[in-house]
């Protein structure tokens, strides 16, 4: 069995210098791997929430004490409805506050047909505050 193990941990330490040769396997130096048609934020979207008057993201855990506290509405709620209107799944959501006060989530959705819709929720009461895509 020690024999065994021994000579597991000898082939792992062999093979792992060859997984960090080409670049793999490094952390903050790697270029992100993007879809085009999925990408992620743009330095356009970032101006555009300063636009907005949109501060910091909330941490996961901030983000469930701000339901538990009744200052936002449960997301698992707004999910329901963008699931009764279009059908389809949640790609993405995340809360931002607003410099105002309050909070927003920012959701993607993917219809059953297919179709992107980006959505803006007012946190607070679960208002549809924008909607683009789709």
């Amino acid at each position: 069995m020690n024999r065994t193990i021994a000579l597991l941990a000898a082939i792992g330490l062999m093979l792992a210098p060859a997984a960090f040769a080409d670049g793999k396997g490094k952390g903050n130096d790697r270029e992100p791997e993007r879809d085009t048609a999925w990408s992620g934020w743009t330095s356009g979207d970032i101006a555009q929430r300063d636009e907005r008057g949109w501060g910091d993201q909330f941490s996961p855990g901030q983000a469930r004490d701000a339901v538990k506290q009744g200052r936002t509405v449960p997301l698992s709620r707004i999910f329901q409805s963008l699931k009764r209107e279009y059908g389809g799944y949640q790609l993405g959501a995340d809360l931002y506050s607003r410099d105002s006060g309050g909070a927003v989530y920012e959701i993607d959705w993917l219809t059953d047909d297919g179709r992107k819709v980006h959505v803006t929720v007012d946190a607070e009461t679960g208002a549809v505050l924008d909607r683009t895509g789709g």
